[in-house]
């Protein structure tokens, strides 16, 4: 109030007083009272004698009209400014001159797939966004729920289209922000270049530097005035975790790591906030919160593609035909369809292989890609070049997420390892466009795998050349140190592939044998220690001799003991960290491994440490957690029939567990007899609701989750009396 008058504002800084007066009306009748108001306050500051200059300000919504200007400017007397909310708001921060630099900076790993481009030639095909409670929400929900300041989290699998969606956010809000709609603007912040950094401020500066803003404290004065919504991408690809000497504290370490962004959010007043990455980062939503330091956070999981989202995103590219049917293997995430798409490797794919699963799959389709490529190469056959594309994965392997990147020299290395000789300026083109790796980073040309399954495949070839000839694989340097350095041993699908080829092979025991023995003549490649191990336990094969592994990751792979199991007693785990194993009842103990100061984050089939046999797990073991019947315990608390039951528990075995299929034996492990009966009519009824596909191979069948239904099997597993699936109902109805 001044002289018994309120005023819409009085703010001094050091150099000035600002007299505001903001209105939403475009008369000039309001112009006219309030210009007067302030002329009055700023003559009266005069009057004092003050150095301080005072400024008086008439701020509209939109764009002050013609005759408001005119009345501003003849009775403000040139002391007072007639401005748009937008224009006033530039006095803190020039928001149109970041958004345009922000708009020429990479977003996450969003890129064209054709080209080099931070601008995909693709239009944004919106996916689902699942909560943890089944509800689906839109990007225009999620936009509206930002602009007053709520928080969410959205994860998903590596080319799920986490980045394209926080991309499409962006656009949206700053279309928004440009018409006016809201004084608020989205800040895009790449996580993977902060790495290192605590302090908000700090990220705040080294984000606008990196994409050339020029003011960088304007851009934090914007920030704690509340006028951005804060959008930050990979909180996966800060740090890259380890086993070796932290393997007790992967929490703590995630803690550390994610000091910055935590401490940016805690910070941020009234803002809303989106954040990004990969799913299964964190152990619980309760500690994705607590690390990102977000307040009361909606998790969201990307679906992947429906067939109606599928064939809208095929469109775009000429030589797909969108009715085309894919196989159920097949991940229908945007990164890879697009990907395979782009390359014309889809042309003419009327499902013809189908079924197959991700091994065998994936297997068909790369010898298809390199018969297509040898008749491009003249120089190199399809095999040669595969091999350099398995070769690499094992590269690659050191990575936290096994994809990469792979850098453009150790492209060359793996050339010149695999073919003898220095790629010559045709075989640098080949690598560079090698089928199977995406553009990482234009700016440094290095690659990445497009998909882990494809990658993992392409791992378990190479391990079982391993087992083929141990003294040769040995000669190559590459594969020597990627060995040596990788901390996490091969992941299901790769074990699986290794066990094929073995089996197929023929004298799967004295393979084993021999590379056993020669892994215990060396001390070394001790990530082959542990993959052998991988393989041996999923692939029931016997140890004749003594296998010990050091300082392993084994997560996120689930390892069942089951009671048909081989003999694993000759082999020891050291050091190593298990994400879950499951022990059967009546399994027979004496065949166990032996575990020596492992980290285990959950038992299931186990009650506590004391329900473990001490001559096979010692003392000096830790656990997360167990549960009798593991997660399948909260299923069988409920009154659901036990057809239900069933059901629920084989889509988790097919959807959570794994993606990449189940053999039929492994659905029925861990059910009592009542339950057991029920289950070929719960498989019966998932092929029928087109949930999942059987594939039969020579040693038995597989059941193939179909992926494009993941988002109706999250609604059906987080609620399925009200989720509204007649399969819900059909399962009801088994004797």
């Amino acid at each position: 109030m001044l002289d018994g008058r309120e005023r819409d504002g009085v703010f001094e800084t050091e150099e000035s007083v600002n007299y505001l007066e903001a209105t939403v009306s475009s008369g000039s009748g309001k112009a006219k009272d309030d210009t007067r108001k302030l002329f009055k306050a700023i003559a009266e500051h005069n009057r004092k004698g003050t150095l301080k200059v005072a400024i008086g300000w008439f701020v509209t919504k939109n764009e002050p009209t013609a005759d408001q200007r005119k009345e501003v400017q003849e009775i403000g007397k040139g002391q007072v400014r007639a401005v748009s909310f937008s224009q006033f708001q530039q006095s803190l921060i020039d928001v149109r001159a970041y958004l345009s630099a922000r708009s020429n900076h990479s977003f996450g790993s969003v890129q064209d797939f054709t080209s080099s481009s931070l601008t995909p030639s693709v239009p944004f095909v919106e996916l689902g966004l699942s909560s943890m409670l089944g509800q689906a929400l839109s990007v225009r929900e999620v936009i509206e729920q930002l602009l007053v300041g709520k928080h969410f989290a959205i994860t998903g699998q590596y080319g799920a289209g986490k980045s394209m969606t926080l991309r499409e956010i962006f656009v949206r809000l700053h279309d928004k922000y440009v018409k006016g709609v809201t004084p608020k603007f989205p800040v895009y912040i790449n996580l993977r270049e902060h790495s290192g950094q605590r302090d908000p401020v700090e990220i705040l500066e080294r984000h606008a530097r990196s994409i050339g803003f020029e003011s960088p404290p304007s851009l934090i004065r914007a920030w704690r005035a509340g006028f951005v919504i804060l959008l930050a991408d990979g909180f996966d690809e800060i740090a890259s975790l380890g086993v070796q000497g932290s393997w007790k504290k992967l929490k703590d370490l995630r803690m550390r790591s994610l000091e910055g962004i935590r401490k940016l959010i805690r910070d941020s007043v009234n803002v809303g906030v989106v954040v990004g990455g990969r799913s299964h980062y964190f152990e619980s939503e309760h500690e994705l919160g607590s690390a990102l330091g977000l307040r009361n956070p909606t998790s969201l999981s990307m679906d992947e593609f429906s067939d109606e989202q599928m064939k809208t995103f095929l469109s775009a590219f000429p030589s797909v035909d969108g009715n085309a049917s894919l196989p159920a293997w097949l991940p229908t995430r945007p990164l890879l369809l697009g990907y395979l798409a782009s390359k014309d490797l889809l042309a003419g794919f009327n499902g013809s292989i189908t079924p197959l699963d991700a091994v065998d799959g994936w297997d068909y389709l790369l010898d298809r890609i390199y018969q297509r490529e040898q008749q491009i190469e003249t120089n190199l056959d399809g095999a040669t070049l595969r091999r350099i594309l398995e070769r690499a994965s094992t590269m690659a392997r050191s990575s936290e997420d096994g994809l990469g990147p792979i850098t453009r020299s150790s492209l060359v290395a793996v050339f010149n390892e695999v073919c003898g000789y220095e790629p010559d300026e045709q075989g640098l083109l080949a690598i560079q466009r090698l089928p199977g790796l995406g553009i990482h980073r234009a700016e440094d040309e290095s690659r990445c795998f497009v998909d882990k399954e494809l990658a993992a495949v392409c791992t378990g070839t190479e391990l079982f050349r391993f087992f083929e000839t141990p003294y040769e694989i040995v000669k190559n340097q590459i594969w020597v140190d990627s060995m040596s350095s990788c901390e996490r041993c091969i992941n299901p699908v790769g074990a699986e592939t290794t066990i094929r080829k073995i089996r197929a092979k023929g004298d799967a025991r004295g393979l084993v044998r021999q590379t056993v023995a020669f892994l215990n003549t060396r001390t070394d490649i001790s990530c082959a220690r542990g993959d052998v191990a991988s393989v041996v336990v999923a692939g029931d094969f016997e140890l004749d001799i003594p296998l010990s592994v050091k300082e392993m990751n084994y997560s996120p792979t689930n390892i069942d003991f089951h009671r048909g199991m081989v003999d694993l007693s000759r082999l020891s785990f050291s050091h190593c960290l298990f994400d879950h194993i499951a022990i059967e009842n009546d399994i027979p103990m004496d065949r166990l491994p032996r575990f020596d100061q492992c980290l285990f984050d959950r038992v299931t089939g186990r009650i506590s440490a004391q329900d473990l046999p001490e001559d096979k797990f010692s003392v000096s073991c830790e656990y997360g957690a167990f549960d009798e019947i593991g997660t399948n315990g909260a299923i069988r608390a409920t009154q659901m029939s036990i057809g239900e039951k069933v059901l629920l528990i084989t889509l988790r075995k097919l959807f959570v567990q794994s993606l990449s299929g189940r053999a039929e034996g492994a659905l029925y492990r861990g059910l009592d007899v009542d339950e057991r009966r029920c289950v070929a009519d719960v498989l019966a009824l998932l092929k029928r609701h087109q949930l999942a596909t059987e594939y039969s191979r020579g040693d038995g069948i597989i059941w193939l989750p179909v992926r494009k239904a993941l988002g109706r099997v999250k609604r059906i597993l987080n609620a399925p009396v009200q989720c509204g699936e007649a399969i819900v109902r059909d399962a009801k109805e088994i004797a």
